[in-house]
Parts: C-alpha cells; structure tokens; sequence
C-alpha cells in the first residue's frame, strides 16, 4: 500500500519518516528506501500477544534515526519503550537480534492488561568504498560499474572536470571529486577502503602507491600497467624503505584476466577482481 514521505530535522542528520497504513507489504518498501539510503534502521515486529494488546501479531514498525520511520505496533508506552531499546541496539554494533516480553502494564503503564512479545532485528547497511584515482577512459568505465560493485564509488583526479577525457557524464552512479592534490585524498578514506590507481601520470601513480603503503590500512591495492612498469615502480619504492612484505600488498597488472586492452575490457577485469578478492557483495566497515 502507498505511503507518504515526510522529512524532519534530527541532532544528527535528516532522517525521512515513511508513515501510512500498516500492510503485509508496505513495511518491505520502506525498509528498501532505508537499505537505498545506507541509513541503520531495526525491524520490531509483534511476534506473540497474550491478552489485551494493541496489535496483533505479525504487526511491525521501522524505527530508524532515534525516531518512528514507517508503521506501528499500537503507538503509546509500548511503543515509546520499543523505539527506545530499538535506538539502543544500534548504537551498539555487537547487538544481534532478539526478542523481548513487555508485560503492558509493568513495562509500558498502560493498562490493557495482556503482554507482548517483540522481535528487534537491526538492519545496519554497512557498505565498502572503492577508491578510484584517475578519471580517464578506464576510470570511468570502472566507475559506472558502482551500482554492480554494490560499493559508494568515488572517482579522483587532480584536473578540472572539463580537462578530462573522455567528458565525465552529468548522470553518474559515482562521486567525482577533481582536486589539486589526489594523494590528500587517502588521509579521507575509510581504513577498510580499497584502492585503485589509474591517473594520467606515472610519476602520480607511484606517490599515491606510496602514500597508500605508508598508511598499510586499506583492504586493496591496484596499480593500472604492465609487469615492467611495476618493476620499476618496485626499485624507486625500495629506494624509499618500503619492504618485500608491503610491495607484495600491490596488484599490478590488475584484473582476472589481461587478454584486451579496450577500457572497458579492463574495467570488467578489475571490477570482478575487486569483487573476488574483498567479496563486496557482503557487509562490511565504509
């Protein structure tokens, strides 16, 4: 069944309340629109009733930003202390599902008489970020292929956006940041980040391979070009202290496979590389 959206200011964010009437289906869509928007959000679902309640059971709510998202298990105390507790398990990132008794009038003051039983399943939409530097024909195609990553996308590079080639495409599935100094950009990134390096520079893509090593955080490391470059790239990165062990951490070439060299052939390769390797599919830390 539709529902209406309706946004409110919250301490921390704007968080979009998705109100309307309870459904079999309609909680699934809300809980879509949340997952779409990476925002943390718990499923409380009415699972046994004995006596007077509010709700039947199967009833559920969303609770998501500190407040009610979409749907209700009979509003009032209950749900009050429902919203509470919900609140509380996201904030804590080792709480697991469960479920909990609320006896109706000891727990939530009202006097209906009966108790209920609710099911809490946090929904926490964690989701990696790929780090691409360099935005030129392989950079933007391995960028448009963000929504089959399932990963946040940002492309780098260090030149205005109406200097690159090909021209960037207003409609983009990616963040482009062009900035004066891409290898700043690292200091930004999640640890768990991974990293691909395909700028226009040789002389650029061995400083950010180098200011990434330092750092040693980030979960991949991908250099664009071919065995020879990557063997001189060693010798300067040697030069500079780093060991076996931390230039071992580098993939160069990039990709499953290296039988082309159409942009989009090695975009392909490395989006599945980067998918095989850090399995992107499945929740992990930004």
């Amino acid at each position: 069944m539709p529902y209406a959206l309706r946004r409110r200011e919250h301490p921390r964010r704007r968080v979009r309340r998705l109100y309307g009437v309870h459904s079999d289906q309609g909680w699934i869509d809300a809980l879509g629109e949340l997952r779409e928007r990476a925002e943390p959000c718990v499923l409380v679902v009415v699972t046994d009733v004995s006596g007077s309640a509010p709700r039947e059971p199967g009833a559920r709510m969303l609770v998501a930003g500190g407040d009610l998202a979409y749907g209700t298990i009979g509003g009032g105390n209950l749900e009050r202390v429902a919203i509470e507790r919900a609140t509380a398990l996201l904030a804590d990132p080792d709480a697991l599902a469960h479920s909990a008794d609320y006896p109706l009038a000891e727990a939530a003051g009202q006097c209906c008489g009966g108790s209920v039983t609710l099911f809490f399943e946090p929904y926490r939409w964690q989701t990696r970020t790929v780090a691409i530097f360099g935005a030129g024909h392989v950079g933007q195609a391995l960028a448009g292929l963000a929504p089959w990553l399932k990963a946040r996308v940002l492309l780098i590079d260090g030149r205005e956006e109406h200097e690159l080639r090909p021209r960037v495409p207003e409609a983009r599935p990616y963040e482009l940041r062009c900035v004066g100094a891409p290898e700043a950009e690292l200091a930004e990134l999640p640890p768990a980040a991974l990293l691909v390096v395909m700028t226009h520079s040789h002389a650029l893509d061995l400083e950010l391979v180098a200011a990434a090593l330092a750092r040693g955080t980030f979960s991949y490391l991908g250099l664009i070009g071919s065995e020879r470059k990557w063997q001189r790239f060693q010798k300067r990165l040697q030069q500079r202290g780093f060991t076996p062990e931390q230039l071992a951490r580098v993939r160069c070439p990039l990709g499953v496979v290296r039988t082309s060299k159409d942009p989009s052939a090695i975009a392909l390769s490395t989006a599945t590389e980067l998918v095989a390797h850090c399995s992107l599919p499945r929740t992990d830390l930004r």
